[in-house]
């Protein structure tokens, strides 16, 4: 497969996922890019979380997350609270419009997964996952140098 092929088929299929998406979220008033759906999908599944954990589930750089977070929080879904476990630290949660918008996002997620999965065998995307995270390591493991 040359190179160029797999790169255009990876930047389609990202662009035509977050348009099938795009519509559906903007009329819930999420806050679009860099992430908040993710986000607030994250937070559902995993409860109150410091931004750096939240960072490190969602894949998303520290400097990011934080613009993301004050976007959520203006839109009246996350809040930000004391963690009890350590003062300096702050946990962010859902607030309750926060946690109805995650409700129908983490639907959204699952019936896109279902559509984009649709005549793939179970073990295909089990070997696709495996493959995709394969690439990334490659990339995590060798920085870019100039050729």
């Amino acid at each position: 497969m040359e190179h160029d092929l797999l790169r255009l088929a990876i930047a389609r299929l990202e662009l035509e996922r977050r348009r099938w998406l795009r519509e559906y979220f903007q009329s819930l008033g999420i806050p679009l890019g860099q992430g908040q759906p993710r986000i607030l999908d994250c937070l559902l599944r995993k409860g109150p979380l410091s931004q750096r954990q939240l960072a490190q589930l969602c894949g998303i750089d520290d400097s990011t997350l934080s613009r993301s977070v004050d976007r959520l929080a203006r839109a009246g879904l996350v809040r930000r609270e004391a963690d009890p476990t350590c003062r300096r630290s702050l946990l962010l949660h859902l607030t309750e419009a926060g946690r109805e918008a995650a409700e129908r996002v983490s639907n959204a997620f699952a019936r896109q997964e279902e559509v984009l999965l649709r005549g793939i065998e179970r073990t295909e995307a089990r070997r696709m996952t495996e493959l995709l995270a394969l690439m990334r390591e490659n990339l995590l493991r060798e920085p870019f140098r100039e050729p």
